[in-house]
């Protein structure tokens, strides 16, 4: 069965990144999967800052997340939830 579309996030940085599976490989027997993250200005700003202070070149193969890196989840049922928290 295939997971792309399939929403996930990740926590990165204190951070939670959201987006849709936009593709996937199996790879000695893991799963990877390249994300379509949105509204990712931070990760993509701290990247660029980590490679100009590296003097290094993008590297495209840390846009695929291993199985266990990523979880998926339902918006709307995380969007309950989240809506049943009191805020003070």
């Amino acid at each position: 069965m295939s997971d792309i579309n399939r929403p996930v996030y990740q926590f990165w940085a204190r951070t939670l990144r959201f987006g849709n599976v936009a593709e996937e490989r199996t790879e000695r027997g893991w799963k990877y999967y390249k994300v379509n993250w949105v509204d990712d200005g931070a990760h993509e700003q701290a990247i660029q800052s980590m490679l100009s202070l590296r003097r290094d070149e993008y590297d495209p193969s840390h846009e695929w997340h291993r199985r266990d890196h990523v979880n998926f989840f339902e918006p709307e049922s995380m969007i309950k939830r989240i809506n049943t928290l009191e805020v003070k």
